[in-house]
């Protein structure tokens, strides 16, 4: 699971630098590995959408999109900065 983070993070990077990947929708994959997965990384990504307002949007903007994961509401759930976890 871990390397599955790592290589979604990685492909988060090359889709920032290449016009027709989607980057965005490999790092909210990969934080969605990583906080279903991990504690910490529940506890990361929740800090994280608290501190960057940005990321908060780019995840609910990913939620929605058509290639999303179907268990995106249970990755918000778990990474909502306003709800107590």
């Amino acid at each position: 699971m871990a390397l599955a983070i790592v290589a979604c993070l990685a492909m988060s990077v090359v889709g920032g630098l290449v016009p027709i990947l989607q980057g965005w929708i490999f790092f909210v994959i990969g934080l969605y590995l990583l906080a279903t997965e991990f504690e910490a990384g529940r506890r990361w990504v929740r800090a994280a959408r608290r501190r960057w307002p940005w990321l908060n949007r780019w995840i609910e903007r990913a939620r929605d999109h058509r290639w999303a994961p179907s268990h995106l509401k249970e990755f918000e759930d778990l990474t909502d900065p306003s709800k107590k976890g």
